[in-house]
């Protein structure tokens, strides 16, 4: 009886250790959005403890979390609406794809609300699971679908060769 309460007592610990290690994030760089002139958020990307390696990262098939934080007193929610939505159909491959992605699309804007300065919203990029969005601590929506979670994904993490190194900032000084 010992020994099998022993068993489950380590097996227990292990589960907790994973989960946990996932809950655990390590920064490895910042960019900045602008807009013209205006600078609205912050981008910090992140991964789970011990786990990153640069190619995997770029090629989207790691977990990753973009956590955003607002830097604009407000921004209404057309404005992060219009935002988002230029965000994403500029990743998509074409009039055809963004009909297609149309509805989650739509599905994502309903769930967005304004921004306001120092909020902080996380998009956790899972490439089998898709992104869920936590805005202050709650979950609000989860992004499913290839096409549109590589546009997410893309649309921040390789928007440009500045970014993406900003974005990689810690990994590229290891030289992984």
């Amino acid at each position: 009886m010992r020994r099998i309460f022993f068993i489950l007592l380590l097996l227990t610990t292990s589960v907790l250790a994973q989960n946990n290690s996932v809950n655990q994030w390590v920064k490895l760089g910042e960019a900045e959005i602008v807009w013209g002139y205006k600078t609205p958020y912050r981008i910090n990307l992140m991964a789970p403890k011990g786990i990153h390696d640069v190619d995997d990262i770029k090629n989207g098939v790691q977990l990753i979390q973009f956590d955003i934080e607002w830097l604009a007193p407000v921004m209404s929610d057309e404005q992060v609406d219009q935002h988002f939505k230029e965000l994403i159909e500029a990743q998509l491959d074409g009039p055809e794809s963004i009909k297609f992605n149309q509805t989650i699309i739509n599905r994502l804007l309903k769930k967005l609300p304004e921004a306001n300065r120092y909020d902080r919203w996380l998009f956790n990029y899972s490439p089998d699971a898709g992104t869920e969005i936590i805005i202050d601590g709650e979950k609000v929506h989860r992004l499913i679908g290839s096409e549109i979670n590589r546009a997410i994904h893309h649309a921040w993490l390789l928007k440009d060769p500045v970014t993406t190194s900003k974005l990689l900032t810690r990994l590229l000084k290891l030289g992984k």
